[in-house]
């Protein structure tokens, strides 16, 4: 059917911002290239900002509209709008037709394809020919001629966007497993027998009603197909769910490219996995604490773990297998290096009955299915349940095969309570689980006691203790968890159940952003391996790092790496494989020591098993040591900070709940009204960045703790949240102010004492030592008691220690000084121009 053009608009067609638009038009660009095999040389940019595709270079240098091929349009709001752009720059060449292209986001992008017909009238089309095809030739190619797509995440994309576009019901999870259906049936079509294939939709019949029905029946056929074969992936009822037209364009997008390896050991497979779980991971909504693992990360902890093509492998909270597809990857390219293709292929297909995942959720088990299945199978130990439930409930077949100390190696990344309710208070299942009772230390030993944790328990804590009780002696866990479970005291029973029943082999924190923009849960790896019974051989070395870039920012888009000269490359800023190449170093006993790098005893943990990299980097603890080295020589002494001498004190006051004391700035200066200082008005002097407190409202609780948490004239000031470590001195100007306890406050009645440690607070070997012990997932954190085990050197000839306390002295004095000249100034010119607070009637 043929349409005209519609009306043109008032004007030339609206255009977007230009940096958008230039966007589009690289992807555009890119499209042609990679999708549809055109060269760089016959394409130009026309005078409307348009792509024009010619039919050679040499038509392309001289702009020759009359060997124009087709036509390329950017950056319009709308469709209809868009349509009219196309066609304005269509018009005066010999295009056959073209596409246009818009969206704010790449992941949004929006393809539409047209095909000029009857003079200027333009209809929409199943594809884009491709060079020396004709427009009437797309549709059904033999399966010879099916080439492999070069951007096969963008592919997977545009076939999103197309339902989307199309108004497809449903939400993004229905539109992503449509997708999914739909490239079930185009995984099998190219399996099946026959030279050529019944995923396809043909020029002819796309533009028809009649022609699309049956175009997408073959499809529809092919998914009753799928349904059979894949009874454990596809309901009995389930069905493709959008419609005809929707359906033949997704076809459209497909049909041209083949996605599939014949090889068993083929590295396309890892490339089609990759791209399809990357997909999912960013169609897929987040729920439960559900976030797809950065596959950076997953291919790190594969790597750390190295299983092989006889290990059992199990993840018990799988989402999209993205760690079981990561070991087959692993897996297939160990096998694949050996000797022998046909042995290589029989190795790698018995690895793939050896792959096994638990999931709650019933959506995310269908797409694990098909990553397997698009990854080159291993569906079938895909299973639905509940991996904290008890375990005679989860499925038989998976029991069977990999049953509570069976699997080899456990790869996973489980649900984490983060800031929200997300914890587990349901008591049976608390009961299942030593971490889920309180843990007390009585007679020198730290167990658990018979009380349930009232408040519940965050997932990842219940996760870590059914994984390694699930273990096989000797077996390896590869785990993705919270940063606090290495430092704080609600996982310490994680770590004296991993310290008591495994061996801990590494430790790796990783970058602030390799979650984001999901979540801003700060998270670490774990690698241990459970201890055989009665295995007396000493623990290893633990193998730490720290990861300072993970090759994306805050917002997830990629960060890439730059040269020597300052300019991009293509490759990602990240350095997890170097800490890879450095684990391997590690294990030959060749590891080359660095700053965030590092092997560690393990009798060097603390008593309350502190495994944070952080905690045992080598700059900070040769600090330490060389603090502590003063204490023998002569001139010092060295003392903990709340064992100085002078009267210390050290707290942070307790939180005041201020929302029914809160007024308007306008109530300034009435009796009552006071002031509510944060850290940051403090630490920068500034007396106007404040809320303001009517304490004549205050209740008795709330009067005792304003009264705490007011600051005196001399008190030591410390950030304990976010950045942490930063130290002020309150002056006059803050004397007696209330102020957040977001600052850890020190007192020292000793004034000498007092200024000595003002100075000493801010110099390295204090912070050095702030930083060892900072802890928190989401943001860094510091205690009071933190503060007090300071080291502090004071040197004992009055000499030195009077001059530095001199000079402090004189540095308050005049910091005060300069704070009153300011405030007198502000006054004065506040004075001056009273005219513009006056009322004006």
């Amino acid at each position: 059917m043929s349409t005209g053009l519609p009306p043109q608009p008032d004007g030339p067609p609206r255009r977007i911002a230009g940096a958008q638009e230039e966007r589009l038009r690289l992807r555009g660009q890119t499209l042609l290239r990679e999708a549809y095999g055109y060269a760089e040389g016959v394409m130009a940019r026309g005078e409307g900002g348009e792509v024009v595709v010619y039919a050679s270079v040499a038509a392309c240098r001289a702009r020759d509209a009359g060997r124009a091929r087709l036509v390329v349009v950017c950056g319009a709001r709308d469709r209809e709008e868009a349509r009219a752009q196309l066609g304005a720059a269509i018009a005066g060449t010999s295009a056959g037709g073209g596409a246009w292209l818009r969206g704010a986001e790449e992941a949004d992008e929006e393809v539409a394809i047209f095909r000029r017909v009857e003079g200027d009238a333009l209809v929409e089309w199943v594809g884009l020919p491709r060079p020396g095809e004709s427009w009437e030739r797309l549709g059904r190619r033999a399966k010879a001629e099916l080439v492999r797509p070069q951007d096969l995440k963008g592919l997977l994309r545009r076939c999103h966007n197309r339902l989307h576009a199309r108004g497809a019901a449903g939400d993004e999870e229905d539109l992503t497993l449509d997708v999914v259906r739909i490239l079930v049936t185009k995984a099998l079509d190219e399996r099946g027998e026959g030279e050529l294939p019944q995923f396809y939709c043909t020029a002819e019949e796309y533009p028809t009603p009649a022609g699309r029905r049956a175009a997408a029946a073959r499809v529809r056929a092919l998914f009753e197909r799928a349904k059979s074969l894949y009874p454990g992936v596809f309901r009995g009822d389930e069905r493709i769910t959008v419609g005809d037209r929707a359906i033949c364009d997704v076809v459209g997008e497909l049909q041209a490219f083949r996605l599939l390896s014949e090889d068993a050991s083929s590295d396309e497979w890892d490339v089609m996995g990759l791209a399809y779980e990357e997909y999912t991971a960013v169609a897929l909504k987040r729920k439960r604490g559900q976030f797809f693992t950065n596959r950076l990360v997953v291919d790190l902890l594969v790597g750390l773990v190295d299983p092989d093509d006889t290990d059992r492998v199990l993840d018990p909270a799988g989402g999209s297998a993205g760690f079981l597809s990561g070991a087959l990857r692993h897996v297939r390219r160990k096998v694949s290096a050996a000797k022998g293709r046909e042995a290589a292929r029989r190795r790698i297909q018995a690895f793939q009955r050896r792959l096994f995942m638990v999931e709650i959720s019933r959506r995310l088990v269908k797409v694990a299915k098909t990553a397997m299945i698009l990854s080159g199978d291993g569906h079938t130990g895909m299973t639905q349940g509940d991996a904290l439930g008890p375990l005679d409930q989860l499925d038989p077949a998976l029991l069977e095969a990999c049953g509570p100390g069976t699997p080899t190696v456990i790869l996973t990344n489980p649900p984490f309570a983060g800031v929200g309710d997300g914890r587990i208070t349901d008591a049976r299942v608390l009961e299942r689980f030593e971490c889920g009772r309180r843990w007390a230390t009585r007679d020198g030993v730290y167990g658990p006691t018979a009380e349930l944790l009232a408040e519940g328990a965050p997932p990842e804590l219940l996760f870590f203790e059914r994984c390694v009780r699930w273990l096989a002696p000797g077996g390896r866990l590869g785990i993705v968890l919270p940063k606090s479970v290495l430092d704080t005291a609600t996982f310490r029973p994680a770590r004296a159940l991993l310290v008591r029943e495994c061996r801990l082999l590494a430790v790796i924190t990783c970058h602030k952003n390799t979650f984001q923009p999901h979540t801003g849960v700060r998270t670490a790896i774990l690698v241990v391996e459970r201890r055989r019974q009665g295995e007396a051989s000493a623990d290893p070395p633990v193998f730490m790092a720290i990861s300072r870039a993970v090759g994306q920012d805050s917002e997830g888009a990629p960060v890439y790496a730059r040269d020597a000269t300052g300019a991009l490359t293509g490759a990602l800023d990240e350095d997890l494989s170097q800490i890879a190449a450095a684990w391997n170093d590690h294990r030959r006993g060749a590891l080359a020591a660095s700053e965030y790098r590092f092997a560690v005893a393990p009798s060097a943990l603390d008593d309350n098993l502190n495994i944070n990299p952080q905690a045992y980097r080598p700059s900070l603890n040769a600090t330490i040591e060389a603090i502590e080295a003063l204490d023998d020589a002569a001139g010092w002494s060295v003392s903990q900070l709340g064992e100085l001498a002078g009267g210390v004190e050290v707290f942070k006051g307790p939180r005041l709940k201020s929302e029914n004391l809160l007024v308007d700035e306008e109530r300034a200066g009435e009796p009552g009204v006071e002031p509510y200082y944060t850290p940051s008005a403090v630490l920068q002097e500034r007396r106007d960045a404040a809320k303001r407190l009517d304490t004549s409202r205050a209740s008795a609780s709330q009067a005792a703790t304003i009264a705490a948490i007011r600051v005196r004239r001399g008190d030591l000031v410390i950030t304990r949240s976010g950045t942490i470590g930063r130290v002020a001195m309150i002056t006059a100007l803050f004397d007696g102010a209330i102020v957040s306890d977001d600052l850890i406050r020190v007192r020292v009645a000793d004034e000498a004492t007092r200024l000595y440690l003002w100075a000493y607070l801010e110099s390295r070997a204090a912070q050095d030592q702030i930083m060892r012990n900072e802890y928190g997932a989401i943001q860094q954190h510091l205690e009071p008691a933190h503060v007090r085990s300071l080291l502090v050197p004071v040197p004992t000839e009055e000499g030195p220690f009077t001059a530095i306390v001199d000079a402090r002295r004189r540095m308050l004095a005049a910091k005060e000084a300069l704070l009153e000249a300011q405030g007198g100034s502000d006054a004065g010119v506040a004075g001056l121009l009273g005219f513009l607070t006056a009322d004006p009637s």
